[in-house]
């Protein structure tokens, strides 16, 4: 115990001798032959190092600190007869206050009233020591809001002391809530790394409100912290091993990455290029999720050079600048594929829209795929012939070019008007056959006249669909 004592004397002592030499500091730099920038950046420092240096002995304080005070007035009347720097200085001023105003604020909003009172003081501490004179216009306002903090954490501290059996009692059922919350989240289960980050982030926004509501005299408490820490224990495990195991899945998706990308190296080599694989390639590329966004980009741009090359060496072997027209080809493979997978008759609108944006190509097989994959998905949602057949021709004339969209209405026009002939000569045929004819021969006839119109009626539509 004396050597506690001593040792205290010892920094008192020590502290003394620190500050007392920060003050002479103080003095030299006045007189120094540096610029006014350079003075007020060493001035800084020294009111930094003052705020650090512990206490002094109580008898010596007084004289101390009003001698450090005289010397920080001295040091502003000299360097503010710089008026540019005086403004500089003012402006500094304001916003370091501003800062502390803003903290002070969120200190008086903590539960914990007694720490919200130790947490001020220090802020009391640097808004006396590191901040200076600011414009009189916002000096008055500035000093208000601060003391009113000021008054009101004091005010929350006195009624804490004095109703402290009531706010222990009010904080027990919130930490109670806090638990349960804190329980229930650990218990939803999640699989993916943005809902773990979301609930990292809930998580830690419930230790935080409990850990700040400072200490209460209940024997429920102590329960409370032994199921808060098990339960803290079971989320750290859990997400530990949910972060390990995700590390060991970006490592397999990055080395299914650099395969495809040693795919594609060894079909470059090849001295016949199917374009079909460079886009299965690509779409297996796609395919894998779950890699660091600055890894999956590096690995992408590595891939994509080496499918340029492919490219290059197809357009080469070909003798055609043809390198358009298949990813052109690919994208719209890209598109049937997205089509399968997601296939709705509003989605059928979205994939033309981005078809038509799409460069032609000098073959069909893109759009008779297209049109059949269309046909197989409506007819799997047990769609009749007639409306998957209004629902291609919609897909036909949406993506055909206006020549060919002609060239398909003169066809339907002919045809049109060869059947409504056909209908009328046989209709017109009927007038003339004797009644008690052989009934077969009629039946025959009428069924004839029946798929007539029926094939007349779905080449209108067509034919109107078409215009």
């Amino acid at each position: 115990m004396a050597t506690y004592k001593k040792n205290i004397v010892v920094d008192l002592k020590k502290n003394f001798s620190e500050k007392t030499h920060l003050i002479e500091k103080l003095k030299e730099l006045i007189n120094s032959n540096i610029s006014n920038f350079e003075k007020i950046k060493t001035f800084k420092k020294l009111r930094e190092k003052w705020v650090k240096i512990g206490k002094v002995q109580s008898h010596l304080s007084f004289g101390l600190n009003n001698s450090y005070q005289h010397h920080i007035k001295l040091f502003y009347d000299y360097i503010y007869l710089d008026k540019k720097i005086k403004e500089i200085d003012q402006e500094n001023n304001k916003k370091l206050k501003l800062d502390f105003l803003k903290e002070a604020e969120k200190i008086k909003l903590l539960r914990d009233k007694l720490k919200s009172y130790r947490d001020l003081l220090v802020i009391i501490k640097k808004w006396n020591y590191l901040t200076g004179p600011v414009k009189s216009e916002d000096e008055l306002k500035l000093n208000t809001k601060f003391d009113f903090i000021i008054q009101t954490v004091k005010a929350n501290k006195n009624d804490y002391l004095k109703n402290r059996e009531k706010y222990d009692e009010k904080n027990i059922e919130i930490k109670k809530e806090l638990v349960s919350k804190f329980k229930k989240l650990i218990n939803d289960s999640v699989d993916e790394k943005n809902m773990w980050l979301k609930k990292i982030s809930e998580i830690q926004k419930i230790k935080d409100k409990f850990i700040g509501m400072g200490p209460i005299k209940s024997s429920e408490n102590n329960e409370l912290w032994k199921e808060f820490k098990i339960l803290n224990k079971q989320f750290i495990r859990e997400k530990n091993i949910f972060f390990k195991n995700l590390k060991k899945t970006y490592s397999e998706n990055i080395n299914k990455q650099l395969k495809i990308i040693e795919d594609c190296k060894l079909l470059k080599e090849k001295e016949i290029i199917n374009p079909s694989d460079l886009q299965n390639l690509k779409i297996n590329f796609k395919k894998i999720k779950n890699v660091p966004y600055k890894r999956n980009k590096e690995n992408w741009n590595n891939f994509s050079n080496e499918l340029n090359l492919c490219f290059e060496k197809i357009k080469k072997i070909r003798g055609i600048e043809n390198k358009e027209e298949i990813e052109n080809n690919s994208q719209k493979n890209s598109l049937i594929e997205d089509l399968k997978k997601n296939f709705s008759i509003n989605k059928i609108d979205e994939i033309i829209n981005k078809w038509t944006r799409i460069g032609k190509s000098k073959n069909q097989k893109e759009f008779n795929l297209l049109l059949k994959t269309i046909q197989e998905e409506l007819k799997n949602m047990g769609l009749s012939n007639d409306e998957i057949e209004s629902h291609k021709l919609k897909v036909k004339s949406s993506l055909m070019s206006n020549n060919d969209k002609d060239f398909e209405k003169t066809r339907l026009r002919k045809k049109i008007e060869e059947t409504s002939k056909q209908i009328s000569q046989l209709e017109n045929n009927l007038n003339f056959i004797k009644k008690g004819s052989d009934s077969k021969f009629l039946d025959g006839v009428h069924n004839e006249i029946k798929n007539l119109k029926n094939q007349l009626e779905i080449n209108e539509k067509k034919y109107f669909l078409f215009k």
